[in-house]
């Protein structure tokens, strides 16, 4: 299992890479995601076919991207566990906890709203406790 701080440091790193060269300061990036770990459950299930997908959604002025993500996952059949979001500036940023068969769906709502999509590496997803 991962320790949190690796997941930290691996969601700090991924969204950053999504959202450079717009604005968006390491300290707001850090924000969102420390959020967005803090509104995940203690411990995940550590069997890959059942572990929960932990996906990033970004969007240059997009206020409202939690609220579409959700519906367009719910419309897509995607079961979400657990939501964060943060932003900075015009950007928003939307990590999500999902079951791990919502590859498919998360693509197409990726694509329907328009949004970049992350994965976080399974194996670094593991455990979110400190």
């Amino acid at each position: 299992m991962a320790p949190r701080e690796d997941v930290r440091r691996a969601l700090i790193r991924r969204v950053t890479r999504k959202v450079s060269g717009h604005g968006i300061t390491r300290r707001s990036i850090e924000g969102a995601v420390d959020r967005v770990l803090a509104a995940l459950p203690a411990a995940m299930a550590t069997d890959r076919t059942t572990m929960p997908r932990v996906a990033v959604l970004s969007a240059p002025s997009a206020p409202d991207l939690p609220s579409r993500a959700r519906r367009a996952l719910d419309r897509h059949g995607a079961q979400v566990f657990a939501m964060g979001t943060g932003t900075s500036g015009r950007h928003t940023v939307v990590t999500l906890q999902l079951a791990a068969s919502a590859g498919a769906a998360l693509d197409r709502a990726a694509a329907e709203l328009g949004a970049s999509l992350t994965l976080l590496d399974p194996s670094d997803a593991r455990r979110f406790d400190g």
